[in-house]
């Protein structure tokens, strides 16, 4: 029974190993050749998959060798879950989801940036960090997905010449909120600056 368990341990770490080199390699690579500033932010999966490749390899070790500190291995992998854990359901916390006002007629909630915390707001939408955050968005093309960064807000009723392309109406954007105004037909702007892009990407 105790062989069993330590090749099943034995086996997992493998999988641990395995996945962390990937992840090292890969941080590795953008590093060394110098990827995009969102590339770049794997390069925190080299402190991440080092510090997991190590306990992996001791629990390895551990588990092929019947060494007792294995135990002290699975207690520290426990305790990344754990913190993984709490850092996820601390962050659905900081989302009210409470807030946000059912759009007439179609039944959703239709949330703005005020309904987050200001944490997230400091953190992720405001200033610099938002401008790498729109560069990921670009290098992923996210546009696929996060349509309030894509394309104008509806209440501005600009017209749509090619998908790509919206004009205004002559007599000017029909909403005068800010997003009317921050549109940009530039495929490097476009609605990345608008509150309808910031809201999506929070909630996503």
């Amino acid at each position: 029974m105790v062989r069993v368990s330590n090749t099943i341990v034995g086996f997992l770490y493998n999988i641990s190993l395995l996945l962390c080199l990937v992840a090292i390699c890969t941080s590795l690579y953008f590093f060394v050749h110098e990827g995009t500033q969102c590339q770049k932010f794997l390069n925190a999966l080299i402190i991440v998959g080092a510090f997991i490749f190590a306990v992996s390899l001791l629990g390895l070790i551990g588990s092929c060798c019947r060494i007792n500190f294995v135990i002290i291995c699975l207690m520290l992998m426990f305790l990344l879950i754990v913190g993984l854990t709490v850092g996820t359901v601390y962050g659905k916390r900081l989302t009210n989801e409470g807030m946000g006002d059912v759009v007439s007629g179609i039944g959703h909630k239709e949330h703005r940036l005020g309904d987050y915390s200001n944490w997230l707001g400091n953190h992720f939408v405001n200033g610099k960090n938002w401008v790498q955050i729109k560069n990921c968005l670009s290098d992923f093309r996210i546009c696929k997905i996060l349509t309030g960064c894509c394309q104008p807000p509806s209440v501005c009723e600009f017209e749509s010449k090619n998908g790509t392309i919206w004009v205004a109406p002559k007599a000017g954007p029909a909403s005068k909120g800010s997003d009317c105004t921050t549109w940009s037909n530039q495929q490097e702007t476009i609605c990345f600056y608008c509150n309808a892009c910031k809201v999506g990407f929070l909630e996503y």
